[in-house]
């Protein structure tokens, strides 16, 4: 699948959850991108996002790379498993409007380098995460994509 394959399949999706709560579709898309490599990677048939298990439903158990001290490490974690891409997308904008941790990144919209750089501190232990799904924003254009 080609990048612009993977953002048609996606947005759609992306823009129909996003929209039940207020949320850049253009964010859920990019971290869809680089967290399974444009489609490339998916865990199962619809985690795109390297979405860890919240303790509900199917899993599958991966090893998988996270960013400690200096230095990534392989490790063994257990992923949410979706029934659907729409399950997947509701499930992102679930974690980002329930979760304590991201609050301050919701409190910052409409600003979204600044709801991506809080977002992005807490989701991910690489410490440019939110600079990747900025330049794949900007790249893409996926800005068009937001309510």
């Amino acid at each position: 699948m080609t990048a612009n394959e993977f953002i048609e399949w996606l947005a759609p999706a992306a823009r129909a959850q996003t929209g039940c709560y207020n949320l850049p579709a253009s964010v859920l898309i990019a971290q869809g991108a680089i967290e399974s490599g444009w489609g490339k990677s998916v865990i199962g048939k619809y985690n795109l996002f390297g979405r860890k298990w919240n303790g509900v439903g199917p899993y599958i158990e991966l090893p998988t790379q996270e960013y400690e001290g200096s230095r990534y490490v392989t490790i063994r974690a257990k992923f949410q498993d979706y029934p659907s891409l729409l399950h997947a997308c509701d499930d992102w904008c679930i974690l980002m409007t329930q979760e304590p941790c991201y609050a301050p990144a919701v409190a910052a919209l409409p600003n979204l380098v600044q709801f991506v750089r809080l977002m992005g501190a807490k989701y991910a232990t690489d410490p440019d995460y939110a600079n990747k799904v900025l330049a794949t924003i900007r790249a893409n254009k996926l800005t068009r994509f937001d309510a």
